[in-house]
């Protein structure tokens, strides 16, 4: 398998996002590869696509400044961007084609002490329909106050 050179990371409010920057960040540096991470807000048919979602807006810059700030952290820029589609199966997969992406890394969570993983309709489709590898990358399942004294 080959070294990622130019990665996608869709991030959501969640862990598991930020270990897929983590992840991404620390594939990318020795190759001096490429990493972009996107949040996309997804908007309702009721809406026209171009809506102002301020608060949402805000939220997703929120979210790309914390991706930028682990993969700082990780030794590696990311440069983010903030979308606005129907699907974001659907705008993950073409943004990975407009950015000539070879791999997408995605962040998943477990639920519980069970360890149990629902990968939800986002990840299943781009999962299914990528022309590009993709990643999943687990939550860890160790309690965040203990996972940062590593």
């Amino acid at each position: 398998m080959a070294t990622p050179r130019v990665i996608l990371v869709p991030i959501v409010a969640n862990q598991a996002s930020l270990d897929a920057v983590t992840v991404a960040a620390t594939v990318a540096k020795p190759r001096k590869g490429r990493v972009y991470v996107v949040h996309i807000i997804e908007v309702t048919r009721s809406l026209p696509l171009n809506a102002e979602l301020d608060a949402e807006a805000r939220r997703g810059e929120q979210l790309i400044r914390q991706a930028e700030e682990v993969a700082a952290a990780a030794g590696y820029p990311v440069s983010g961007t903030l979308l606005q589609a129907r699907e974001a199966g659907q705008a993950i997969l073409d943004e990975a084609v407009d950015n000539a992406v070879d791999t997408i890394i995605m962040g998943v969570e477990s639920s519980g002490n069970t360890g149990t993983v629902h990968l939800g309709r986002t990840v299943e489709h781009v999962l299914m329909n990528a022309t590009c590898a993709v990643w999943v990358v687990r939550q860890s399942m160790i309690p965040q106050a203990e996972h940062h004294h590593e």
